[in-house]
């Protein structure tokens, strides 16, 4: 006989897990480390210009940010040189010029008695003066210091990748000003893109050079310090480069210090000396030492304040650490690492923080819970937390304790005790009150049931085992009277009875 439809087994259906998967790259957590171990915060050097910045100041200063103050013997020589020049540009004959061409003499003399061989990382002015390497910034200090000094009107000009002068003179209109660029790396440079004559050669004939216009694109003036602080700026580049910290810093700071009160602009000593303090961060956090960053930091902000870049650097140091603490179960710190810096974070990174800590803090009691029973037991706990009573963190832990009721109804399905699953539901949704996701599992369970004793019967009743397959039937309906599947199967059976 062919099998009736009806007595096909039916495949048991069992629950997928919820899977509550919280993944975070840890770090491990640093001991702090004595503070001697930092670099300085502290200016390298404060300049006392004693109430006015001359054309001294702006050698001296020069020479201080070369690391060769005027009390070495070496800034000694340095600034002698500088005297030197000085004179000569100062004497009655010179004098006498014109504005224009005193400006375009003192660059010739410049290259007649000091400047040779162009470096491009050249900036400091002791080395200017003792072997004549230079670059764009060193040049253009001697020619402002030197040009201020014959009573010219000169002004410093930096663009995004060069720093030049530019020469202010009467036009003749009744107090405007004509500008003549002066290019300091080259001998000819003085209102560039006009040719010149050069002197005759053998055959009595002429020599000409033009130094091409540069295109300044994106020039900004600045003032006399903080065109004299580019050769401190880059000196600490140059450190920052080597990862020499203990000196780029306080370099940077002195910059710093040096143009308190700059007006803002695209070049600016606070943002530079804001990314060298976050390259030195960046170099802990490489090594993973983010509690020596915050201490750090902390310094910094005390003696400094913070900009945009060093607020965003802080949040993020603040972020590694927590999340290094949590990483060894450190909560306690983790927290007393955040509140102790309320102060310097935003308040959105302070919410942030304090979502991490408790995800953090619940994923590493549930993990190291022994079995469901004792996570149910801890996640009661969490919900008279403040922290678990807002509507994302209430929706996770109700999250958290349905899977852990799922884990227990599926341990009793795979048992086979589907009615004992069912009451395991049960007592879930009084823990979850409205929980759909137990309650579909509680369905679950007696429908399962219901194909255990199903399939039984089928394999009984094709076999024509009638009496046998009422006893399973009637030993299920006993256990879930209300199932339509064990009924219809009754109803069937009884029809196949009758007809024996």
């Amino acid at each position: 006989m062919l099998r009736n439809v009806f007595f096909c087994r039916t495949r048991f259906v069992f629950l997928f897990y919820l899977c509550l998967a919280f993944t975070v790259n840890f770090v491990s957590a640093q001991k702090a480390t004595s503070l001697s171990a930092f670099p300085s915060v502290e200016p390298l050097f404060l300049y006392d210009d004693g109430g006015s910045f001359d054309d001294d100041d702006i050698i001296k200063a020069a020479l201080e940010f070369s690391e060769c103050p005027l009390s070495s013997a070496q800034g000694q020589a340095a600034f002698s040189r500088y005297v030197e020049l000085r004179s000569m540009v100062t004497g009655i004959s010179f004098m006498e010029l014109g504005q224009s061409e005193r400006a375009e003499k003192i660059l010739s003399l410049m290259y007649e008695k000091v400047i040779g061989s162009y470096k491009e990382r050249q900036t400091r002015m002791n080395l200017l003066f003792e072997d004549g390497s230079y670059n764009c910034v060193s040049s253009s200090v001697l020619y402002l210091a030197l040009a201020k000094a014959s009573g010219l009107d000169v002004r410093g000009q930096l663009t995004p990748n060069h720093a030049f002068c530019t020469l202010y003179v009467s036009d003749g209109s009744g107090g405007g000003k004509a500008k003549i660029d002066v290019e300091t790396t080259n001998p000819y440079g003085f209102n560039p893109g006009v040719k010149r004559t050069l002197q005759e050669d053998a055959s009595h004939g002429r020599k000409y050079t033009v130094v091409p216009k540069r295109n300044y694109s994106g020039r900004h003036e600045v003032d006399d310090r903080m065109f004299v602080s580019l050769v401190g700026g880059n000196v600490a580049s140059d450190y920052d480069k080597a990862e020499n910290w203990q000196m780029a810093v306080p370099m940077s700071a002195a910059c710093l210090e040096f143009t308190r009160g700059e007006q803002a602009s695209f070049y600016s000593n606070r943002t530079e000396f804001e990314k060298l303090c976050t390259n030195y961060v960046v170099s802990l956090q490489r090594e993973k030492q983010y509690g020596r960053v915050l201490e750090w930091l902390d310094l910094v902000l005390a003696r400094w304040g913070a900009g945009n870049e060093l607020k965003n650097t802080y949040e993020k140091s603040v972020s590694n650490y927590i999340i290094a603490l949590c990483r060894t179960g450190s909560f306690s710190a983790a927290k007393e690492c955040l509140d102790q810096r309320r102060e310097k974070i935003s308040m959105q990174a302070q919410v942030r923080f304090e979502q991490m800590i408790f995800d953090n803090e619940v994923q590493w009691h549930l993990d190291a819970s022994s079995d469901d029973d004792a996570a149910i037991a801890y996640l009661q706990e969490v919900r008279s937390m403040d922290m678990a009573k807002s509507t994302r963190n209430a929706a996770k832990v109700r999250q958290r304790l349905e899977y852990h009721w799922l884990n227990k109804i599926n341990a009793a399905q795979k048992e086979g005790d589907f009615l004992y699953a069912a009451s395991i539901a049960d007592k879930g949704m009084e823990c979850v009150p409205g929980s759909s996701v137990l309650l579909n599992a509680k369905k679950a369970c007696f429908r399962n049931y219901d194909a255990s004793y199903h399939n039984k019967f089928a394999d009984l009743a094709n076999k024509k085992r009638y009496e046998e397959a009422l006893d399973v039937l009637n030993e299920g309906l006993s256990g879930n009277p209300e199932s339509q599947v064990l009924k219809g199967d009754l109803k069937r059976l009884q029809g196949m009875m009758n007809k024996r």
